[in-house]
């Protein structure tokens, strides 16, 4: 499993957070996603920027799951020892069940993050390809 430490920023700057984040392929969308537990969803305070709207997804094993969803609200930035990359504006889906922040397909890719090693966590960015590879949290 891949696992990124990430600054989730509101996209006006008043409220951040910083935290670990799953690297998930499977979380696939037309635009850039993060998967939000609602406490931190809370602690952003995004409802006092943008109205959320309800959103349909279908998960991995066909069922629908409804979220909330808040559109383009947040910028994000992945952290490692010796580089930062975003932000990306990427909009928020909010579920009291989630347990994990998640980011999603097109998140990734805009990020340019190569997973490399599935089972250990190993990646890297599209530049370092064949010269760097880089550790999961």
């Amino acid at each position: 499993m891949l696992r990124l430490r990430v600054k989730i920023e509101r996209i006006d700057g008043l409220r951040s957070l910083d935290t670990i984040a799953i690297a998930n392929s499977g979380f696939v969308g037309l635009e850039p996603e993060v998967l939000l537990p609602y406490s931190y969803a809370r602690k952003l305070e995004l409802d006092s920027i943008v109205n959320p709207e309800t959103h349909t997804k279908v998960s991995g094993d066909g069922r629908e799951v409804e979220f909330l969803r808040y559109r383009g609200a947040v910028k994000v930035y992945i952290i490692t020892e010796d580089r930062v990359e975003g932000p990306i504006t990427s909009s928020v889906l909010v579920s009291p069940r989630a347990k994990y922040v998640l980011l999603n397909d097109k998140l990734l890719g805009m990020f340019r993050v190569v997973l490399l090693d599935f089972g250990e966590g190993i990646w890297c960015f599209r530049d370092e390809l064949g010269r760097r590879e880089r550790r999961s949290y």
